[in-house]
């Protein structure tokens, strides 16, 4: 029960609303005035620490000073003299942007700039006041029942004024969302939480974090070095203008993000300009996608078919081809069989009729509607290949393409929902020139020989065969040596290799793996037979996970795995391996005061680590 039914002071604890590393969140009451209040106690085991002790102080000074609509209000401070070290903070009633990924997989480009919106502002207001939060991520991030979005958690901030405080043999932040600066522990500004926006931003819009590994300092190690997948290469359907926001602050080198957070406010109000929306849009807004997402959601995709539809429309007639595409290319992967926009792209196959008045113009205009019917072809041959080609009916047209040779999305999936990889159409980019947008996956140009007749059968042996793959976990997927895509966020109720376009092979034999790095490799052998149809279903095994107890710990500490108690730490040597660890397993150690009883949990993407427990600085409280 803890501290439930005791009174703090002049605050009548009545229920446990979250723990964390270091404290644990009650809601509570003012004895006096009976206002509800959150309450922010520091562990008990944490309590004798001077340095957590003036953590928690600093965090109290760093959120006093900060008087925001969009940043959690401060009420009260026990002080740090005191037995129960304390924060008062007015009680949020709504869910973290974490739930709502959890429930959703992502969220809509439009929504996730509508949160962008709100956290600049927070951030802007406290970057003005000296101070830096250095933990920006999704379960800092409230979101009212009226829409009202709550900057939180501001235990790591760094009061720019008041000079570093160190935490000895701790990384202060998350490491998924950190930026390269706290990575390297180099002087932070404002600039450094920009770049958490931008994973927090990647986050909603993709489903995935952009930076992923099996453990932190993998993780570290690409945060530092930028290796993350783009935007567009895991989520087609989003902004393009979104798309380059978070590119620019996802930048390394902090000079190549934007200079403070009003400038990628207003980077940030132009992605809703671009579809005709604003903040304030009556329909479009945080408050009904909280109540009504799907209602929400249904009715954002109508406004932009109608929207895309018609400025890629103006931007044809302006000349515009390049931006038309761009806009068309994200209208195909809402809705893939929209004739308008393939009328459209038919239309640039057309050539004027060239000026007799001047001879110079009109080989101009030719070589210019050649040039972009060339593009066009290139860029949307699926559906007009059989008809403007009759040797390309021959040719069956791949369903995959190679994926990114350093694709990284996030493996983790905390909430059990599953992902669709999509095998092609508009769901995946196909790789491509980094600099030419694309509507589909191209196809390379068939062979020359004598044309079959239009509309003729190919032969038997000429007919792909069609696989779909689903496995539990997610997985790249290679074939014949060739990575072919990787999962991403779906309805799914688990991972599958694209419900909507099978992946197409030649007849014969083939071998398919899926690899993950917390997963041991799947390969298997096959062959299928000319327009035959099979699923694999696979299942990966879990790399085992080791622990090792750091030697300072007490020997006669109990170690619960799950739900089995195992003996003292000295009976196995202060290390042990999980052979198939699950999700959400918990690890507990029950110790001698005054270490007292603290665990961790193996995370979704365990597997083939080695984690060190230590004794002075435990990883999650255990309830």
């Amino acid at each position: 029960m803890g501290l439930i039914g005791t009174v703090l002071d002049k605050y009548e604890v009545l229920q446990k609303l979250g723990e964390g590393a270091t404290a644990t969140v009650y809601r509570g009451r003012h004895t006096t005035i009976g206002k509800d209040v959150a309450i922010k106690v520091l562990h008990p085991h944490l309590t004798a620490s001077s340095r957590y002790r003036e953590r928690f102080n600093r965090e109290a000074r760093a959120v006093g000073r900060l008087s925001h609509q969009n940043i959690v209000s401060i009420l009260d401070y026990s002080g740090s003299d005191v037995n129960d070290c304390y924060i008062v903070t007015e009680l949020v009633d709504g869910q973290t942007l974490l739930s709502v990924l959890q429930l959703q997989g992502r969220i809509p480009s439009e929504i996730a700039v509508l949160v962008g919106i709100d956290l600049c502002s927070a951030l802007g207001f406290a970057h003005t006041h000296g101070v830096v939060h250095r933990d920006l991520k999704p379960e800092n991030i409230m979101i009212r029942r009226d829409g009202r979005l709550k900057l939180m958690d501001f235990g790591v901030a760094r009061v720019l004024d008041e000079g570093s405080i160190t935490l000895e043999g701790s990384l202060l932040g998350s490491p998924a969302y950190m930026s390269p600066q706290q990575a390297l522990d180099q002087p932070l500004d404002g600039r450094s939480d920009l770049f958490s926006l931008g994973t927090v931003l990647f986050h909603s819009v993709t489903g995935h974090v952009p930076f992923s590994g099996t453990n932190a300092s993998v993780i570290l190690r690409n945060i530092i070095e930028g290796n993350h997948p783009e935007v567009l290469e895991l989520a087609p359907d989003a902004s393009p203008a979104l798309a380059a926001v978070i590119d620019r602050l996802l930048a390394p080198n902090p000079d190549d993000r934007y200079a403070n957070a009003e400038e990628a406010r207003v980077a940030l109000l132009t992605c809703l300009e671009e579809v005709e929306l604003g903040p304030d849009h009556p329909v479009f807004n945080l408050r009904n996608y909280i109540l009504e997402s799907q209602s929400v959601s249904t009715q954002l995709t109508e406004h932009l078919r109608r929207v895309l539809l018609e400025r890629g429309r103006t931007r044809l007639t302006a000349g515009d081809h390049l931006g038309a595409l761009q806009l068309f290319n994200r209208l195909l992967a809402v809705d893939e069989d929209n004739k308008e926009v393939i009328t459209l792209i038919q239309s640039l196959h057309q050539s004027p009729e060239p000026r007799r008045s001047s001879p110079a113009m009109a080989l101009i205009a030719v070589g210019l509607v050649l040039g972009i019917a060339g593009l066009a072809w290139w860029l949307y041959p699926s559906r007009q290949a059989e008809a403007l080609n009759p040797e390309a009916a021959a040719q069956p047209i791949p369903a995959l393409q190679p994926a990114p040779e350093n694709p990284t999305p996030d493996q983790s999936d905390p909430t059990g929902t599953t992902e669709i990889l999509s095998t092609g159409g508009p769901s995946t980019p196909a790789p491509r020139p980094a600099e030419t947008p694309s509507l589909l996956t191209p196809i390379s140009n068939p062979p020359r020989g004598n044309p079959r007749p239009l509309g003729s059968p190919p032969p038997d042996a000429e007919v792909p065969a069609e696989i779909t793959i689903s496995s539990a976990r997610w997985a790249e997927i290679w074939i014949d040596g060739k990575r072919l895509g990787y999962t991403r966020k779906g309805p799914s109720s688990e991972w599958v290799a694209s419900a909507q376009r099978p992946i197409q092979l030649p007849p014969g034999e083939h071998l398919l793996s899926l690899r993950n790095d917390y997963s041991e490799p799947y390969e298997e052998k096959f062959r299928v037979e000319p327009g035959e149809k099979r699923n694999f279903r696979v299942d990966l095994r879990r790399k085992p996970v080791t622990f090792t107890v750091n030697t300072q710990m007490p020997r006669d500490c109990a170690v619960t795995v799950g739900t089995t108690r195992y003996a003292s730490v000295k009976d196995f040597n202060g290390t042990f391996t999980l052979t198939e660890p699950a999700p959400d397993m918990p690890v507990v150690f029950d110790c001698p005061e005054p270490v007292g009883r603290f665990g961790t949990t193996i995370g979704p993407t365990s597997g083939g680590e080695s984690i060190i427990i230590p004794a002075s600085l435990p990883i999650r409280s255990a309830p």
